[in-house]
């Protein structure tokens, strides 16, 4: 009886105690469904087991816990090698979620923080295709959710990173090129010019050179240009186009080249053609001839050069 006593006694310290006690953390626990998981917060012992971790829930298209999971190992083993690869990674679960301007920071975020990471090209063209993306008008996404309006102004962004962070790799000059396609999808056409100018004197055996050049062209129309510039955007696009034909006469562009500057020639002249009637109807007979004779020695391949030349024998025997 004592002894069953005592046992009843010890029993009832032992429950008393347990009950009183902390809570033991919990361990990490395994099921097919779910691999390893442990306590919230918890990482793995080394930057290898961890990135295996993380990479499972990524594999499983668990792109939220995925996520959590790289970040820990970004704050737990930044100077690892795997760190490179789980940023990177970062970046694919933005691209897989659908939220292509996040995947491009995260992507950006890699080259620029590991830029010796081995997945340094690859990332290069998954920019590019985000890039093309944007250029193309898709929207980019406001706190998981599509916004109005395109975003090309992201292509630009994107672009610009891809020509100055690798600016001799693969993508380089297509990046550039597609910089200046973006500029002037959104009426910014100096700048423009500008990107495509870049291409040709960083890239002068591109074989975009010859399109950079009659982009250059169709920008120099529709802009409004400064000093460095002709004054007259048409007579800016005039010479381009003139230039292009002359240094590729064999390109695939170089028939709708020629076309284009038989239309601008045909509107420069028109134009000339008025003010030498302007002059005429104020009976400066001079200043209109000089006109019209811009028009037959500059323009004599258009439709106005016989209107013209009929106008200046008309007035010289008026003077």
């Amino acid at each position: 009886m004592k002894f069953l006593r005592l046992a009843r006694q010890l029993l009832l310290v032992a429950l008393i105690a347990g009950a009183s006690a902390p809570p033991a953390s919990a361990a990490w626990i395994w099921s097919p469904q779910t691999g390893w998981i442990g306590p919230t917060g918890a990482v793995k012992d080394s930057p290898e087991e961890q990135l295996a971790f993380a990479v499972g829930f990524f594999e499983r298209q668990d792109y939220k816990r995925a996520k959590r999971e790289f970040r820990k190992l970004l704050k737990a083993y930044r100077e690892s090698r795997e760190a490179a690869e789980a940023q990177y990674h970062l970046g694919r679960c933005e691209e897989e979620d659908g939220d292509y301007y996040k995947a491009f920071l995260e992507y950006r975020k890699t080259v620029q923080t590991y830029p010796s990471t081995a997945r340094f090209a690859e990332i290069l063209e998954r920019e590019y295709r985000l890039g093309n993306h944007f250029l193309a008008g898709k929207k980019r996404k406001f706190f998981g959710t599509a916004a109005i309006l395109p975003a090309r102004d992201k292509a630009i962004e994107i672009f610009q990173a891809i020509a100055d962070d690798g600016p001799f790799s693969e993508h380089g000059q297509l990046a550039q090129y597609k910089l200046g396609l973006a500029h002037a999808a959104l009426g910014n056409y100096e700048a423009a010019v500008s990107a495509f100018e870049q291409l040709v004197s960083r890239y002068p055996d591109s074989p975009l050179v010859d399109d950079a050049h009659y982009q250059i062209a169709l920008a120099s129309l529709k802009g409004t240009f400064k000093a460095a510039y002709d004054q007259s955007p048409t007579d800016t696009a005039i010479r381009e186009l003139r230039a292009f034909l002359k240094r590729y006469p064999e390109s695939e562009l170089s028939g709708e080249a020629a076309d284009r500057l038989q239309s601008l020639q045909e509107r420069r002249a028109q134009h000339e053609y008025q003010v030498g009637q302007f002059y005429e109807r104020r009976r400066r007979h001079a200043s209109a001839i000089i006109s019209y004779e811009a028009v037959v020695a500059q323009y004599g391949y258009t439709s106005w050069a016989p209107q013209a030349a009929a106008r200046i024998q008309v007035l010289q025997q008026r003077m």
